[in-house]
């Protein structure tokens, strides 16, 4: 099943969305509706603080008239219920509110027709909570409606004088918070719906340009590798993407050129040997011949075998250098021991061409390196030179110092390279268009397998070449400090 980002990304943004606007809401709501008892609770309070103090105030009245000494005497000797009556009576306050009067033991001692309407007793929990002078707040039903009950201590010195239990309906705030619910009900979806839509739009808006990437990309066949997606001017992640496909199809194209290039270079180079061998074969198997010639076909048969083997060799040796599978074994190595040595196993196939080959040894100098892999340098430099010498050439092989580096310099007499293959000579299966014909290898996979070899080392490789002056390749390779010689030679 094919997901696609653009829905998923949407409806990550819907789930997320939806979470948020749920947590604001019920945070919005839970506020809004601690508000209200907030304001509520404080409108009581400052009703019943009204109360207490009308109270007091008419008892003060009465006492320039009386004489009383003090509120607290009247509740004593039992004269502040008929004070109560007397306040009521006058005032009106009684009977403007849902209110009611009761002692310290839970007594009433005067109430309002409204309050009594109620039929509520004191809670048993309530009445110690206000003995203990806190005030107590509770939301009670009467009917389908709710009110907001106060029930305070009224505290004079330190001792409880009465208390003072007052209602109002919450009608108003219940209605508040109905129609904050309807608009949450209604808002919370709509804007989801909405959000959702836009959301779809940018994602989609977004991702055109992958989908076009991938169009181009489904578009492109092996034949069509040279194309490239057009890179979008957005410097983000999109014009990383399109670099990067970029990027992979000039590898790719670089490889399949490479595998079609390798594919017709090997069976060209296969197929001369291979021909070679045939028709000798082909030749030999007309009549019956005599030992010593059969002898002498097979030993020609053997020298294209080897030649063979060695095409193969080069073939296998780059492709392990190119996945990095050659393991380097570091020694510290004297490179004029090693040349001569590579020489004098080549010895033979340059006097066959009656090739002269010279080395001079101008330093002893150690580098580090892996002594199978600096005889194949050698060898295929000496073998490329080989190929491209004439008959009666010369091949001189110097080991130089230079600037911290030693140096293998590689001089043929041979037919030169021209400036426009110069660049070309180490990329892999390039063929130098002068070389001679008949020959049957060298189809650029020594000098491609040099570079890799130098490079490893830390290396480098020059070439100076003119058109029918020859080529002189400098190889140069990172000395071993006098420091750390100096420290070998402690240890040895």
């Amino acid at each position: 099943m094919i997901r696609s980002i653009r829905f998923v990304l949407t409806l990550w943004y819907l789930g997320i969305l939806t979470v948020i606007l749920c947590v604001f809401s019920s945070t919005l709501y839970s506020k809004v509706s601690a508000n209200l008892n907030r304001h509520i609770n404080e409108t009581l309070a400052a009703q019943a603080d009204a109360i207490e103090d009308n109270i007091f105030a008419f008892w003060k009245a009465e006492h320039e008239i009386y004489k009383t000494d003090t509120i607290r005497k009247e509740i004593q000797v039992g004269r502040f219920p008929a004070l109560i009556d007397r306040w009521s009576a006058q005032t009106n306050e009684l009977e403007d509110h849902f209110l009611r009067l009761i002692d310290h033991k839970g007594v009433i001692l005067a109430a309002s027709k409204h309050f009594s309407e109620f039929n509520l007793k004191l809670d048993e929990s309530i009445l110690r909570k206000t003995l203990k002078h806190r005030t107590s707040y509770q939301t009670i039903k009467q009917g389908k409606s709710h009110f907001q009950l106060i029930t305070r201590p009224i505290i004079e010195d330190g001792q409880l004088l009465y208390i003072v239990q007052m209602t109002v309906s919450r009608r108003q705030a219940e209605t508040s918070l109905e129609q904050l619910r309807d608009w949450l009900f209604w808002l919370v979806p709509a804007t989801i719906l909405l959000t959702s839509a836009i959301g779809w739009f940018l994602v989609t808006a977004t991702l055109r340009p992958v989908g076009y990437m991938i169009k181009k990309v489904q578009s492109i066949g092996i034949q069509d590798l040279q194309e490239r997606i057009e890179v979008p001017d957005t410097h983000d992640e999109l014009e990383q993407l399109a670099t990067t496909f970029n990027g992979l199809l000039s590898r790719l194209d670089k490889s399949f050129r490479r595998m079609r290039q390798f594919s017709a270079a090997a069976a060209h180079e296969l197929r001369t040997p291979l021909s070679i061998m045939k028709g000798e074969l082909k030749v030999t198997l007309r009549k019956e011949r005599e030992n010593a010639e059969y002898r002498r076909l097979l030993y020609g048969q053997l020298e294209v075998l080897t030649e063979l083997a060695n095409i193969v060799d080069q073939l296998l040796a780059l492709a392990y250098a190119e996945e990095g599978e050659e393991a380097i074994q570091w020694k510290e190595i004297q490179l004029g021991p090693l040349i001569r040595s590579v020489i004098e196993s080549w010895r033979k196939v340059a006097e066959a061409k009656e090739l002269t080959i010279d080395l001079v040894e101008r330093d002893t100098s150690l580098i580090r390196g892996e002594k199978r892999l600096l005889e194949r340098l050698v060898a295929n430099f000496l073998d490329n030179a080989i190929k491209h010498t004439p008959a009666k050439g010369k091949i001189r092989m110097e080991v130089v110092r230079r600037k911290g580096e030693v140096c293998i310099v590689v001089q043929d007499t041979g037919p030169g390279i021209t400036p426009e293959e110069l660049p070309k000579i180490f990329d892999k299966f390039f063929s130098h268009a002068k070389r001679d014909k008949s020959d049957s290898s060298g189809v650029g996979l020594g000098l491609g397998l040099c570079r890799w070899i130098a490079e490893s080392h830390k290396g480098k490789i020059a070439v100076e070449s003119a058109p029918g002056h020859g080529a002189t390749f400098i190889i140069s390779f990172p000395a071993i400090s006098a420091t750390e010689e100096m420290g070998r030679l402690r240890v040895c």
